[in-house]
């Protein structure tokens, strides 16, 4: 989705090139909001237990009835508007979008992700689906599957932006019958529409199992990538892009004020509300230090993208962590063992695999300005790249 390559200046500092720079401040970033309309909060007696402690001090102090902000539970959710944002763009403003252009046509698109149940894609409409379809609770921590099911379900609701949406069942397989049968929109369509595909996958145990990882670095360099969330224990990042073995992300664990809703084509959002939902600060992480669990996205606009897509996915150096089958067969027959063989320590999640990382308060581990430990900090000293 992002890549590129630099060179170490003067005293080792990263050159970063403008273009790969404006790129990179052009991805839309959703974080934590504050101030929105009232999410209830649930009657069930089980909903307080499945908060962490911090949300549960932070609810009863700000607001009893119920969340004014998502600050604490929210990230794997924005990490998820995050990628399906940043699909959006690419069909609604094109692949080489830059900030600054297309006022109108980028409020458009935010409207539907603002902080107000009206909006098709706001986190309100994340809880209630959330509630209603994958046992979650408001104010509890979304995890990779129950994200992908709501972007699936909300997407399926929100027909005018033309996105069918594709999750797979088994992890890291792919069925062409199935996806074929989705990318078509149904009815009396035929061909290969835009599509987002999903993959709720675990790659490890407590870490990624290095032999996914060139598998996962390619990921990224796909054409048809848009990002990955997830990628941190209890807590989430949207990673865009790789080098070497470090992943740039955007981080949505920093608190700003909720964005209201605009109708379409109403009036554009202001420059300072559009700035939210950028940032030129560069971000990464090693690889070794992600969750194994997470969500990756890719959107497939015709039949070249998906021809394009199946070859790279093929091709892949290390072990592969996504296969594609003709057909979905039955597990008592067909490939069976053909399966079982080729996912190996890929796992498919579910929602009994998200609550495992329900333990921590995800902001708790935030330093004072945002940054996620010590693996941040500016452009000039995070990045360590040898000289070639």
């Amino acid at each position: 989705m992002l890549t590129t390559t630099s060179t170490l200046g003067q005293q080792g500092q990263q050159d970063w090139p403008a273009a790969f720079l404006d790129d990179f401040e052009s991805k839309i970033w959703l974080t934590y909001r504050s101030s929105f309309p009232l999410i209830p909060k649930s009657s069930d007696p089980n909903a307080a237990s499945a908060m962490t402690l911090g949300v549960r001090i932070r609810s009863q102090l700000v607001d009893s009835q119920g969340f004014t902000t998502d600050t604490g539970w929210g990230c794997m959710i924005r990490s998820g508007q995050s990628l399906l944002a940043n699909a959006l763009a690419i069909l609604f403003l094109g692949r080489d979008w830059r900030r600054g252009t297309k006022i109108r046509e980028e409020s458009n698109l935010l409207s539907l992700f603002a902080d107000d149940p009206k909006a098709p894609f706001s986190i309100h409409r994340f809880v209630e689906h959330g509630a209603s379809a994958c046992g979650k609770y408001p104010g509890e921590w979304f995890g990779p599957s129950a994200t992908a099911r709501c972007i699936q379900a909300l997407s399926s609701e929100c027909k005018h932006v033309g996105l069918n949406v594709y999750v797979t069942s088994d992890g890291s397989d792919v069925y062409e019958d199935r996806f074929r049968a989705i990318a078509s929109g149904g009815g009396t369509r035929t061909g290969i529409h835009p599509t987002l595909i999903l993959l709720g996958i675990r790659l490890g145990i407590d870490r990624v199992t290095p032999v996914y990882w060139e598998a996962l670095k390619a990921v990224l360099k796909y054409s048809q990538s848009v990002g990955i969330a997830g990628g941190r224990p209890s807590s989430s990042h949207y990673f865009i892009g790789a080098q070497g073995s470090h992943f740039f992300y955007l981080d949505p664990h920093h608190t700003r004020p909720a964005l209201p809703y605009h109708p379409p084509n109403g009036q554009p959002f202001s420059d300072e509300e559009l700035t939210t939902y950028h940032t030129r600060r560069l971000r990464r992480l090693h690889i070794k230090d992600m969750d194994p669990s997470m969500l990756i996205g890719f959107l497939i606009r015709d039949e070249d993208d998906w021809q394009s897509w199946k070859r790279n996915v093929q091709d892949v150096s290390g072990k592969a962590i996504i296969h594609v089958f003709d057909k979905e067969t039955s597990p008592f027959g067909g490939h069976g063992s053909e399966r079982e063989s080729a996912v190996d320590e890929v796992e498919v999640l579910d929602d009994d695999d998200d609550d495992d990382d329900d333990g921590d308060d995800c902001d708790e581990r935030l330093d004072g300005d945002g940054s996620i430990g010590d693996d941040v900090g500016d452009s000039s000293s995070f990045l360590h790249i040898s000289k070639k």
